[in-house]
């Protein structure tokens, strides 16, 4: 398959969701060799000297080659390379980034995945130029989004920035990446069963835009990554090459629909708030979809416990008339410092604590409960089935794992509030238990 010809095809059908599906990326090319054709696509952008992102790790994987075909094809350039290879995703990072560009240059190539990629993205939006990524790890979903996930005044937020015009996945250099990276985008493709399912679970509470399209490009490209799993250890060219196309899908399907919504569900929240302590208290992080296994592990575990439950209107609403949120507010302080302050502002906007908007939604979740649980029946494995994958390729399946200090009840509240976004923490809420859920054996 041609990755991205599939797309633009993708793209150019009438959908029934009645929204256009607009395809960013000029070129996605996937396969061995492709850092070798960067000359030809810099003449298709009458890029004259681009400018390169790297760090000190990317560098040598990927991006001293590349400095090495583009002057034995006499193309100019210049190169920034952070100095370290464990570059944070912050405002120091960026702001290193944009002083030391070039203003000569007339487009950007980032070398990497994650934070470069995300910085290489913020750069060439800034710089308003064209954007190649050249990736060095199927490590993550970001490499097709219009977005990075950064770090600013400790909180994470998802910052507008560029799409890469041009997204570069050399097999040769792909499969060459850390195990941990290959373990790392399957750990992210696997959050996908969340994300596809609380869409549709939003869609039925809230009226949520939703298009099943979509959904199904992303269950295509999550069982395709499942059914190579065992190969990436082994650094199969067949499994590197599926999880590297599955990430690039997420970002298209997230441009396809607007929202993050198609890749990113509760699970990426509980891996943000372990980030925004990390930040706050120097406490254990670890690679973004490493923590994104661990996540999808606990909450296919959750949403069984959710499958037990019988909404009971009564108990639901005497839960949310006692709530009080400035209490809530202060444990959220405390939780996570300086980072609870955006969460905090967010709420006057949102007001999702609302009485009246919680009786309304209570109404809706009593009437559709049944299909609520056909959906979560239907989009997530049971959480034996999820640790089957997750041991098939040598993932962690709890915090402690990679060591992190895990509060099961505070961690599951907390996530309600990152965004503006209804997911399972807000169901809990809704149906008045969040409070009794409690710690539980997420290790089976």
């Amino acid at each position: 398959m041609n990755l991205e010809n599939f797309l633009k095809e993708f793209s150019n059908e009438n959908c029934a969701c009645k929204r256009v599906h607009a395809f960013t990326p000029s070129h996605i090319m996937v396969e061995k060799g492709a850092i070798e054709k960067i000359p030809l696509l810099l003449s298709e952008f009458n890029s004259k000297k681009p400018f390169i992102l790297s760090d000190k790790n990317t560098f040598e994987k990927a991006g001293n080659k590349l400095c090495d075909i583009l002057q034995n094809n006499k193309i100019a350039f210049s190169h920034y390379e952070f100095l370290t290879g464990d570059v944070e995703p912050d405002e120091k990072s960026v702001g290193s980034a944009i002083m030391h560009f070039d203003n000569s240059c007339d487009l950007v190539i980032a070398v990497g995945s994650g934070v470069i990629n995300d910085i290489g993205k913020i750069v060439a939006n800034t710089a308003k130029l064209p954007y190649f990524i050249v990736g060095t790890a199927p490590s993550m979903d970001g490499y097709a989004s219009a977005s990075s996930s950064m770090s600013m005044d400790r909180l994470k937020v998802s910052l507008p920035s560029k799409c890469a015009d041009v997204i570069i996945g050399d097999i040769d250099i792909l499969k060459e990446a850390p195990i941990k990276m290959l373990q790392a985008g399957l750990g992210d493709m696997l959050a996908k069963y969340v994300s596809i399912a609380e869409w549709r679970i939003s869609n039925e509470i809230t009226g949520e835009y939703y298009c099943e399209r979509i959904a199904e490009l992303i269950r295509t490209a999550l069982k395709r990554c499942v059914e190579n799993a065992k190969g990436l250890l082994q650094r199969d060219e067949e499994a590197v090459k599926a999880v590297f196309e599955g990430l690039v899908i997420g970002g298209v399907a997230m441009a396809f629909a607007g929202v993050s919504r198609p890749a990113s569900g509760i699970e990426h929240y509980f891996s943000h708030l372990w980030d925004m302590r990390g930040l706050e208290f120097g406490t254990k992080v670890d690679l973004h979809g490493i923590q994104c296994a661990v996540a999808t592990n606990i909450v296919a575990g959750l949403y069984e416990k959710l499958l037990t439950i019988t909404p009971n209107k009564e108990k639901a609403l005497a839960y949310a008339n006692s709530f009080n949120y400035a209490d809530w507010a202060n444990e959220l302080k405390e939780f996570l410092g300086t980072g609870a302050n955006a969460m905090i502002a967010m709420e006057e906007k949102e007001q999702k604590y609302n009485t009246d908007k919680h009786a309304l939604r209570l109404e809706t979740i009593i009437a559709k409960w049944d299909k609520i649980c056909q959906i979560i029946r239907k989009e997530i494995p049971s959480q034996k089935e999820i640790q089957n994958i997750l041991d098939t390729i040598g993932l962690p399946k709890t915090p402690e794992e990679i060591g992190i200090d895990f509060n099961l009840p505070i961690t599951l509240k907390a996530t309600k509030d990152i965004r503006d976004k209804y997911i399972l923490s807000r169901l809990f809420w809704d149906l008045g238990v969040i409070d009794e859920i409690k710690e539980y054996n997420y290790a089976i």
